[in-house]
């Protein structure tokens, strides 16, 4: 859960004039990560039951992306996905898909070091499937597997 939520801000790097391939329009943007797979081989029932109850609910956010961050465009927006120092390897946009592979150092909780990610945008809406192994010691087995969607969609323009 830790990990879902430090997601959400990293929507915040949306947006763009919207003129060049990848740049989205800024403004106020509606961000929702939902959890679609959360799999603990050989987790005890009830740890297993927990990572279930994650399980394809929603959570959103709100943020307002200016101008400058808007110009960053999709290929900085991927980068920021997760927590830690990330940087996307084999990264691919054009026509309205992405594509590539997100190296992170510094990951902590329930944060994965390496996800694969596949998406589409426009210049208001950003989709992205995310998926990867958690590593970690306090895990039974070590290792689980999860996977989110993530949607930013322009909602109007910034208040205040």
């Amino acid at each position: 859960m830790k990990f879902a939520l430090t997601l959400l801000p990293a929507f915040a790097l949306l947006s763009a004039c919207g003129t060049a391939d990848g740049e989205l329009t800024p403004g106020n943007w509606k961000n929702t990560m939902t959890m679609t797979e959360f799999e603990i081989p050989g987790a005890p029932i009830a740890m297993a039951q927990q990572a279930k109850a994650v399980l394809n609910k929603p959570q959103s956010s709100e943020a307002c992306i200016s101008p400058a961050q808007a110009k960053a465009g999709v290929r900085d927006f991927s980068s920021s996905m997760q927590q830690g120092d990330c940087k996307m390897e084999d990264f691919k946009q054009g026509g309205g898909k992405m594509s590539g592979t997100m190296v992170c150092t510094g990951v902590s909780g329930l944060g994965a070091p390496k996800m694969k990610m596949d998406g589409s945008y426009t210049t208001d809406k950003v989709e992205m499937k995310l998926s990867g192994e958690v590593t970690d010691t306090k895990i039974p087995g070590g290792k689980a597997n999860i996977a989110m969607t993530l949607t930013s969609e322009r909602i109007g323009d910034c208040k205040s």
